[in-house]
C-alpha cells in the first residue's frame, strides 16, 4: 500500500484504558440492569421504588431518575430488594432524569 494513503492515529492509546477492567470483580455497565423480554416481561434491577402504579401505567424510581412503563395489564410480578419483575403488554418504555 502506498505511503500517502496511511494516516496516523489521532487517538491516543490512554484513552483506550477506560475500556479496560483492572479489576474483574468490577461490572462494566454502572447503573441499573434492565432486561426487555419481547413486549411481554420486564426485569429491572436497580429499582428503588415505585412512584406510580396501575395496569396501564407505571413509574419506577432510579438512583438518578425513573423508568415510565405503558401498556396495558401492567403487573407487578416479583419485587425484593433491587430487583423487580413486571409483566403484562409493555407498549413503551421511557427514561426520565
Amino acid at each position: 500500500m502506498s505511503k500517502k494513503y496511511k494516516f496516523p492515529s489521532e487517538k491516543g492509546k490512554e484513552k483506550w484504558q477506560l475500556f479496560r477492567l483492572n479489576d474483574a470483580s468490577k461490572h462494566p455497565v454502572a447503573g441499573p440492569y434492565l432486561e426487555l423480554h419481547g413486549n411481554r416481561e420486564m426485569i429491572l434491577d436497580g429499582c428503588l421504588g415505585v412512584y406510580e402504579y396501575s395496569d396501564t401505567y407505571l413509574k419506577l424510581r432510579l438512583k438518578n431518575g425513573a423508568v415510565i412503563l405503558c401498556g396495558s395489564e401492567l403487573e407487578i410480578a416479583f419485587f425484593e430488594g433491587e430487583k423487580i419483575d413486571i409483566r403484562g403488554k409493555i407498549s413503551s418504555v421511557e427514561f426520565g432524569v
